[in-house]
């Protein structure tokens, strides 16, 4: 007897051997040594293979670098990419899916990817969600060209943390965690959602024991996986599928609290007229049959409206599938009308880039333009598949008989979310159509304003023989000193054409004033000083030319406050009445009048220096001589 129990106690002995696994705080993952996911699932496993781990409780950077280092034999909960591969070894089966979800606190206005814009973003140092080449924030906000400021921290927790202190702007961490930890911390989830992965069990390349471990781990996960009764489910039940109070709708309760109280006073009713009235008792029992009918009515009718609640919560998951794929092309489309003045190539890039981010599935995507049989690559995503049996799309895009471009998308066969995907593909198509058509109409417009504006200026012309040049010279310079200053094109264009207008309101002043020799009266000159007023007036109501209106109306206000219409003075006089302020004067000097002869270069030259910080900005007067000095040159 005591031989065998030596034979039993060496072969326990045989059987176990040692193994350092690294853990870190991640809940419900990982709590502690005993808690979590990992935990309960390993010391299951463990205690029935009759392994003795040692636990090494760490951060998840620390626990890395210990791993490569072979301080530990093991790390648990570990997300699958090609980089890890080639450092650690992983286990076959994988142990949980999850994915990164950016989570803000309430004070936040981020909606979608684009809104991360020079925000502070915290994450997880070492974390595959911040530095997987492929697929992570970091990556894929380079692609989008969106800038940030990452913040690493040493776990999730303190990444919570920093957020709900309003230390950061957002948070990237998994979805376990934030489904488990959002509320303590007072956060909300985002639709911004990435890198859907697989959780696994990482091992050093070096320990003797991997292959033995492996082994164990990959068959013991993969009969509880098939065992639907078995600890597995019962864990992830316990930490992921917390099951929530079914709540009874308020109008489903003031239904049955009605239909309740119509029925008992019915009984009472009808209790009390059987009472009262025993002569009328085929009535009754005619009403009685009624009220039965009604209530088989009303029960056919909450069936009714049983199953469609059920077609209308299927009908829901699918909406809120299909509106977080269309969320970014909303977002592309919303400022459709203030980026009209972007090219169509630019545009429809930008739309590209945000339909390869949003679908799944693609292996590969090109945008191409056709220009007079000229064929012009845009945009490729992915590398060209060779495999054959892949689903493809195509989308034609034709402008005029010029110009027309081809959208080409590929995707895996086994794609999921058909519908998704198409209606995506439709909406990218439908949005495209819509941006080329404004983009028709804006030309349109345009030319149509630039053709009144024509107009308006050949007429003032015939008013006033000396405005006939002046104007055009003075949007000239005008242009020239936008450009100088690096302005817009949408801007250079507003100040060329305020420019021309700039004294379109004189067209109200009477000729024998205009074109007098002689000097001015008192009245007659405050008569001229209303021409910005009248302009003014002219112009506000066309909603394309506001901007323009205003610019008009204050090219007479000076630097030191003594202008006109309005006194303003500094930076308050809008930047186009700056720039034509400058532009009107030099004009005014350097030509002719039937009452003066035009002022020579350098006297106007100095006299523009003289009046600068006066009449005129001081910056727009040192951009104005600087032309100057290079067209001398």
């Amino acid at each position: 007897m005591k031989r065998i129990t030596t034979i039993i106690v060496i072969l326990f002995a045989v059987i176990v051997f040692p193994i350092k696994i690294g853990l870190y705080y991640n809940p419900p993952k990982i709590i502690d040594e005993k808690n979590g996911i990992f935990p309960e699932l390993l010391n299951y496993i463990f205690e029935k293979e009759n392994i003795k781990p040692d636990y090494i409780f760490d951060t998840f950077p620390d626990l890395i670098k210990k791993l490569e280092s072979g301080e530990i034999d093991a790390l648990a909960c570990v997300g699958y990419s090609k980089e890890r591969a080639e450092k650690f070894e992983f286990n076959k089966e994988f142990i949980l899916s999850d994915w990164a979800v950016v989570y803000i606190n309430h004070k936040s206005n981020i909606v979608n990817i684009f809104d991360l814009e020079n925000k502070r973003i915290g994450v997880l140092k070492d974390d595959i969600y911040y530095t997987d080449e492929y697929k992570g924030i970091k990556k894929i906000l380079e692609n989008f060209d969106i800038k940030v400021r990452f913040y690493e921290f040493n776990s999730y927790e303190d990444i919570f943390k920093a957020l709900s202190k309003n230390k950061i702007d957002a948070a990237v961490v998994n979805r376990t965690f934030g489904l488990a930890n959002s509320d303590e911390y007072n956060l909300i989830p985002t639709d911004i959602v990435f890198s859907p992965l697989k959780i696994y069990i990482a091992f050093n390349k070096n320990y003797p024991e991997k292959n033995k471990i492996i082994k164990i781990l990959d068959e013991n996960i993969r009969l509880l996986k098939h065992d639907y009764n078995s600890i597995y489910y019962e864990i992830l039940n316990k930490y992921l599928y917390v099951q929530k109070e079914n709540i009874i709708p308020k109008w489903v309760k003031l239904f049955v609290f009605i239909s309740f109280f119509l029925i008992i006073t019915l009984i009472i009713n009808h209790y009390v007229l059987v009472k009262l009235v025993e002569k009328r008792t085929k009535q009754l029992r005619k009403l009685n049959m009624e009220l039965r009918k009604k209530n088989e009515e009303l029960e056919s009718f909450n069936e009714e409206i049983t199953s469609q609640n059920e077609e209308l919560e299927t009908l829901y998951i699918h909406n809120e599938k299909l509106q977080n794929s269309l969320k970014i092309l909303i977002k592309t489309i919303s400022n459709i009308e203030k980026e009209k003045y972007l090219s169509e190539d630019l545009y429809l890039i930008e739309l590209f880039d945000a339909v390869t981010f949003i679908l799944e599935g693609i292996e590969y995507a090109e945008l191409i333009k056709y220009e007079n049989s000229k064929k012009i690559f845009l945009k490729r995503f992915g590398k060209k598949a060779l495999r054959e049996n892949l689903k493809d799309r195509h989308i034609i895009l034709s402008m005029d008989n010029t110009i027309k471009y081809s959208a080409f998308f590929k995707f895996a066969e086994s794609l999921n979310n058909l519908e998704i995907t198409n209606e995506t593909l439709e909406s990218f198509k439908t949005l495209a159509y819509a941006f080329l058509k404004i983009k028709e109409e804006a030309k349109l417009e345009e030319k149509f304003r630039e053709d009144i504006i024509k107009s308006l200026i050949s007429f003032l012309e015939q008013h006033d023989e000396y405005t006939k040049n002046h104007s055009k010279m003075v949007a000239e310079c005008s242009r020239k000193i936008a450009q100088k200053l690096n302005l817009s094109e949408e801007l250079q264009r507003k100040i060329f054409w305020s420019a021309l207008l700039h004294d379109i309101g004189k067209i109200l002043i009477p000729n024998n004033i205009l074109n007098k020799n002689g000097g001015l009266t008192e009245e007659e000159y405050n008569q001229i000083k209303m021409h910005p007023v009248y302009a003014y007036n002219a112009l506000i109501n066309s909603e394309g030319l506001k901007e323009i209106a205003i610019g008009v109306r204050h090219h007479h206000e000076r630097w030191d406050g003594k202008g006109y219409p309005d006194g303003l003075k500094g930076k308050e006089i809008p930047l186009i009445s700056q720039i034509i302020g400058v532009a009107d004067a030099w004009d005014a000097m350097t030509s002719s009048r039937a009452y003066r002869k035009a002022m020579d270069k350098e006297k106007s030259i100095e006299e523009i220096e003289k009046n600068s910080g006066k009449q005129f900005s001081p910056e727009i007067v040192e951009v104005f001589l600087a032309i100057i000095r290079d067209e001398n040159n």
